[in-house]
């Protein structure tokens, strides 16, 4: 007992004498106390458990620890006996339990390494050893402490643990028989630590689990004398099964309000006489809650449309621009779609600003060849509808690209090349002038529409004028999906019906478009062209404006074609995935982790409506707190460059501006919030939203609430939030009008 209580006197001398350098997050300076006192763990346990804690921070704080693992796995397997086991000190006699951390410990540790190196190989054949000691100790319906000893509780569900980590399930028939074992037998440890390793054992063999093992492990972290050990672990257990809820949010906040230490976190039990205060385990466990949870919040926020985001960024040439086929020099049509996706994913970018310098630079490169040539010149075109797209052209700009564009046609209303007026070109030039402010019934776009309408009853192709007769080649839905486009703003669905029809009848038997359906050679068949992204998705959401709508069965013809994070074979391909992804419900444009995750990084101003000054007072100390910033309070004005965080009564705004999954209405006394009711007296809302240049976090509710808004905000709560909203309901259980955390019902809606 002396040498702990030693050791726990050098662990407070070593925190303190570092001094006070601001605080820290939670995690960060949880980290630092294990990597500062690794030295000072001197049990198989306490190693382990450090080690585990480790790694699951690393790559969640601001420094590698990987030298600090290596480190200490070293240790660890350093200490392992010849029989593969390890003892409760160095050169102890091999156990069931103290095997069974060091193995959980090493299966984390393995994959931070790469196959071949020296560590992976010395940690791969230790842990081997280690699981071989485990299964030869098994003792006909369970683990005993050392092997060949009756099966008890402890030794029995460490070592289910210790296998799941590795693999291990249900149907294995050790594993069956030990868990029939435990079912029927007495704890013969401490209640709470035997519930929380049971919950953390079953789902690693991946075991049903009773709901009455969760609600005993929710009741016992209601307890207020639940020791901090104890209370650790069973945190980290819950979060472990648990999705981000009220329950876990509430056990971090406890558990984050034992730490002790000013910069440099630690927990432990308090010393008492005879008792240890196990410092290291519930130091390790808090590290492990806190590392998770980092994991399970940022969980759900990637999705198919964010990697698509990350991966067309990651795209960018050089120079700025994007190519067409990967590796390829930049391509204005591939820039110009890309920049459109992006567009979509970020607010600003550098990646967005260094793409419209290239464009801006190639568009004068390209009218001056597109004046040249007297032809529409497709890279022009697609420069010039990128720079509009970002409003990056003044008033004399455009009218001067709407000259060029007129003095190029062959004859009014049509433009082309060397064969004659082309569809392909003529549409192009349709798309320019009307976004280039050209009134639809202008001559020039009525005498394209008019020419290219009575050319074709089907689709468009190659258009051949010799001069004494004229015809076009077989139509093309690269080609036909341009001339629509460019029709579908200035005409009726009766007008363009039978080319729709005809666009209809080229999807092909899986459900995609290619661009030639089927290839003939003077009337026999020859083979069929394969199926693209680009004219896809084009199609598809063409024909969904007249009523077409195969936007559904797109999305699942689509979720094969992935490539890592990029779509199909080309840069056009992801960049049209990625916008066309981007309107599905179940890809979330926003998440309230989303906002939250910004309030350290950005500037927020907490704006509030009516008289809710007092309240955005205190929400602002109350964030600026909890996130080391410092948010500027003001009335509502309006929204500008910036994030916000809104305190509103309901109705105030129409939150399908900002967030158009989450739907919210208010009928009298009741809200109605993604098909579920609440009463409107007693309901705080929040909802996170978006707006061209920043991320709102809204606060509904109603005057009266004031003080339930501050509770969630003043307690922490704020900092767990995940899901599309959040609702809180307040009843006051004691009646004494002051709100406690207690007395919320929290519901996260996903």
């Amino acid at each position: 007992m002396k040498k702990r209580a030693l050791s726990l006197m050098l662990v407070i001398f070593i925190i303190t004498s570092y001094g006070l350098v601001g605080a820290k997050p939670i995690l960060d300076g949880s980290v630092e106390f294990l990597t500062k006192t690794k030295n000072l763990a001197n049990t198989t346990q306490e190693i382990s458990l450090v080690l585990l804690a480790l790694t699951s921070a690393q790559g969640k704080v601001d420094y590698n620890l990987i030298e600090n693992i290596t480190y200490i796995a070293n240790i660890l397997v350093s200490w392992q006996n010849p029989d593969g086991g390890w003892g409760y000190f160095k050169g102890s006699v091999s156990n069931v339990v103290d095997t069974s951390y060091a193995v959980i410990a090493l299966s984390k540790v393995l994959h931070l390494y790469e196959k071949g190196t020296p560590e992976y190989s010395k940690i791969f054949h230790a842990l081997d050893d280690g699981i071989s000691f485990l299964l030869s100790s098994y003792s006909g319906s369970g683990w005993g402490y050392v092997p060949k000893t009756n099966p008890e509780f402890y030794p029995t569900v460490m070592a289910i643990w210790a296998l799941g980590e590795n693999g291990f399930r249900v149907d294995h028939p050790y594993i069956k028989r030990a868990l029939s074992y435990i079912a029927n037998v007495k704890y013969g440890i401490d209640k709470y630590k035997a519930l929380a390793l049971e919950l953390l054992a079953f789902k690693s063999v991946g075991k049903d689990i009773d709901t009455n093992l969760v609600g005993e492990i929710k009741k016992a972290l209601e307890s207020e004398n639940l020791s901090v050990s104890d209370r650790a672990l069973l945190t980290y257990a819950l979060v472990d099964y648990e999705d981000v809820n009220f329950d876990v949010a509430k056990a971090l906040l406890i558990l984050e309000s034992l730490k002790k230490g000013q910069s440099t976190f630690y927990w432990s039990d308090e010393p008492k006489l005879f008792s240890q205060a196990h410092l290291f385990e519930a130091s390790s466990y808090a590290v492990l809650s806190f590392a998770l949870i980092s994991d399970k919040l940022s969980q759900g926020v990637e999705n198919p449309f964010k990697t698509s985001c990350e991966a067309l960024k990651s795209a960018q040439n050089p120079d700025g621009g994007w190519s067409y086929y990967y590796g390829f020099p930049s391509n204005e049509k591939a820039t110009y779609y890309t920049l459109k996706a992006l567009k979509l994913c970020y607010f600003r970018d550098p990646s967005i600003e260094k793409g419209l310098k290239w464009v801006r630079a190639k568009y004068e490169e390209d009218k001056l060849i597109a004046r040249k040539n007297k032809e529409i010149y497709s890279p022009y075109v697609y420069a010039l509808l990128t720079l509009l797209e970002f409003n990056m052209l003044n008033e004399t700009e455009k009218d001067e690209n709407i000259k060029l564009i007129e003095s190029i046609q062959l004859d009014t209303g049509k433009w082309g090349n060397f064969l004659g007026p082309q569809p392909y070109d003529t549409a192009l030039a349709i798309k320019a002038l009307l976004a280039l402010g050209v009134p639809s019934n202008s001559t020039e776009i009525q005498r394209a529409k008019n020419w290219l309408l009575s050319i074709s009853k089907t689709g468009w192709g190659t258009y051949v004028d010799t001069g004494f007769y004229s015809y076009m080649l077989p139509p093309e839905v690269s080609v036909t999906l341009e001339v629509l486009e460019a029709l579908a703003p200035i005409s009726t669905k009766d007008e363009l019906e039978p080319h729709l029809k005809w666009l209809l009848e080229q999807r092909t038997e899986d459900g995609g478009w290619a661009n030639i359906r089927e290839h003939y050679l003077i009337g026999v068949f020859q083979y069929k062209e394969k199926p693209t992204i680009e004219l896809t998705i084009r199609a598809a959401e063409l024909l969904a404006e007249f009523g077409y709508d195969y936007r559904e069965d797109v999305l699942n013809w689509l979720m094969d074609k992935k490539r890592g994070g990029l779509w199909g074979d080309t840069v056009v391909d992801s960049a049209l995935a990625t916008q066309f992804l981007s309107q599905f419900k179940f890809i979330p444009k926003i998440n309230l982790y989303d906002v939250i995750r910004l309030i350290p990084e950005q500037k927020f101003y907490v704006v509030y409506t009516d008289d809710r000054n007092l309240t955005a007072q205190q929400i602002k100390a109350s964030i600026d707190k909890l996130f080391e910033t410092n948010t500027t309070v003001e009335k509502f004005q309006g929204f500008g460059d910036a994030n916000y965080i809104v305190l509103s009564d309901f109705g105030e705004f129409n939150i399908k501006d900002y967030n158009p999954y989450v739907k919210l209405e208010v009928d009298n006394e009741t809200i109605h919030i993604n098909g579920e009711e609440y009463s409107i007296k007693n309901t705080v809302v929040l909802i996170p939203g978006k707006t061209e240049t920043g991320y709102i976090l809204f606060v509904f509710y109603e005057k009266g609430l004031d003080d339930v808004v501050a509770k969630i905000f003043d307690s922490g709560l704020v900092k767990y939030l995940k899901g599309d909203a959040l609702v809180v309901t307040y009843k006051d259980k004691n009646h004494d009008g002051v709100v406690d955390l207690d007395e919320l019902t929290v519901k996260f809606l996903r």
